[in-house]
């Protein structure tokens, strides 16, 4: 039974590089043998493929008639991923921040808007407000970040 190997991994990178230039091939490239390398496509060990072996095989894999380099597309892919999940993570605490200091102004402005508010109250308000604009200025700039990310 074949053990499967899950998408954008470097399991399955590997197991691709191999079914093309075989297993005994990967290991010649990489200067260890065959069985540390079908270690290496195994997600149930603790072994991995170096970063420069994972490019030693892309080359290998594309100069054997390869259409694209696998390990340099799940590591891009999976860059992507990360990035737009940083950036969505990104508006929801600009978000969360926005709220935050807009029911702070909110209160502020409504104790400044009483007929015996004092100058410091006024003041106060007057901060909380900046600091609501600025905040929704960071939502702002977290929500283009996350449309350039390709959110």
């Amino acid at each position: 039974m074949t053990k499967r190997r899950e998408p954008l991994t470097y399991h399955r990178a590997l197991t691709r590089v191999a079914a093309l230039i075989g297993w005994d091939r990967c290991g010649a490239i990489c200067g260890v043998g065959e069985r540390a390398v079908r270690n290496w496509s195994d997600p149930d060990t603790e072994t991995e493929i170096r970063m420069l072996d994972a490019e030693r095989l892309d080359r290998a894999f594309l100069a054997a008639g390869g259409d694209h380099a696998p390990f340099l597309q799940v590591y891009s892919l999976r860059l992507e991923v990360a990035a737009r999940e940083a950036a969505r993570l990104d508006v929801a605490n600009a978000a969360a921040q926005a709220a935050k200091e807009t029911g702070e102004a909110i209160s502020a402005l409504v104790l400044a808007a009483s007929p015996d508010a004092s100058p410091e109250a006024r003041r106060a308000a007057r901060q909380e407000a900046e600091e609501a604009i600025e905040a929704f200025q960071s939502g702002l700039a977290a929500l283009d970040r996350h449309e350039s990310a390709g959110g």
